[in-house]
């Protein structure tokens, strides 16, 4: 089975990092969105890709032809504008060959392992199998009404919401899918709806099943939702030293990349820090991911998310994401008082 990975969104919720990246790309414990996606598809047995790309589609083109551990056979489609879901298999079902498939969004990062929904997928033979999970703000999302073991109805974003089962982002559908997006047209927000092709499925008499999960998932669509996968999969980290701890205290689980220099700090894990860091004076974590290239002077970091190459200088940061090659230096004030940046690639800020 092909899986349909969809990284064409614009992710205006994730400003001001998706200006200079696709948002897949920004990173987890030091590895892009993307790769924990990829390891979950690879994990399934899934061996072709055909991946969605948008405006700045080449990033994940050129970073995929240099970086691909899991021999993974990858297509890319192109899709110029965010015109919806089922616009995405519309576009892909050449490539698709119009045959059952398992469609990813691909800033959902999954706790639970894919495997058994796929021979579940494969052993009931149903038109469609959904994930769904309860949530506390249906309105933000599609929704499924469930009757026995069937989806008798589902909607998108609706203001009185039927249900408060969540559509997460990862359905399984046959061939059936291919016609159904045909039939659809856009919604009020202007775009091709998966849940009204799912919903053409089931007024045809075609059998949509689900499968309720209880596991650990996120939405990493904004920078709370993005730190809070973060911290989740720091919490999962494997201690490792490969580079020099000097005159250091550490605590907790630690991942130090080659290349990197930790002195005089104090670390309070789960931390992880990329290659070729240099770290002097300063308290780490928890739940602090630190990548490659980034000199730290005299802060006091924890619970956010460093892209590589900054220089951080005389800063007290918690509930932060710094793009790449952001530079802050501040004094004896902001020593003290914590503050909470969300600051784009190449920024430079003197407090």
């Amino acid at each position: 089975m092909k899986a349909l990975l969809l990284c064409g969104g614009d992710g205006t919720r994730l400003r001001p990092f998706t200006y200079t990246k696709p948002k897949v790309l920004l990173p987890l414990v030091n590895r892009p969105i993307l790769f924990h996606v990829l390891d979950s598809l690879a994990k399934a047995s899934i061996k072709e890709i055909v991946l969605i790309v948008g405006k700045n589609g080449s990033l994940i083109r050129d970073l995929l032809q240099k970086d691909n551990p899991w021999g993974l056979k990858i297509k890319f489609v192109e899709q110029p504008e965010p015109l919806g879901l089922a616009h995405a298999v519309l576009i892909a079902s050449e490539a698709l060959e119009n045959s059952p498939f398992l469609m990813y969004l691909g800033d959902n990062v999954l706790d639970e392992p894919l495997l058994p929904m796929l021979e579940a997928f494969r052993c009931e033979k149903p038109d469609s199998l959904v994930l769904v999970r309860k949530v506390s703000n249906p309105r933000d999302f599609g929704v499924a009404v469930i009757e026995g073991e069937k989806v008798i109805k589902v909607e998108e974003k609706p203001k009185i919401p039927l249900s408060n089962l969540a559509l997460i982002g990862i359905y399984f559908f046959s061939e059936e899918i291919h016609q159904a997006v045909r039939r659809i047209k856009p919604s009020w927000r202007g775009e091709l709806e998966i849940t009204d092709a799912i919903q053409v499925l089931i007024e045809r008499g075609k059998t949509v099943h689900y499968k309720k999960l209880s596991s650990w998932w996120k939405d990493t669509g904004n920078s709370a939702e993005l730190l809070e996968a973060n911290k989740y999969l720091l919490k999962k980290l494997v201690p490792s030293q490969s580079g020099e701890i000097k005159k250091s205290c550490i605590s907790g689980n630690l991942e130090i990349m080659k290349g990197s220099i930790l002195k005089n700090c104090q670390v309070k894990g789960p931390v992880a820090i990329g290659a070729g860091c240099k770290i002097t004076g300063s308290i780490l974590g928890p739940y602090l991911s630190v990548g490659e290239g980034t000199e730290i002077v005299n802060c006091t970091l924890n619970n956010s998310i460093i892209l590589p190459g900054g220089e951080l200088k005389d800063i007290t940061l918690t509930q932060s994401i710094l793009g790449e090659r952001v530079l802050i230096s501040g004094g004896a004030k902001t020593r003290k008082d914590p503050c909470s940046l969300l600051v784009g690639d190449d920024s430079i800020i003197k407090l």
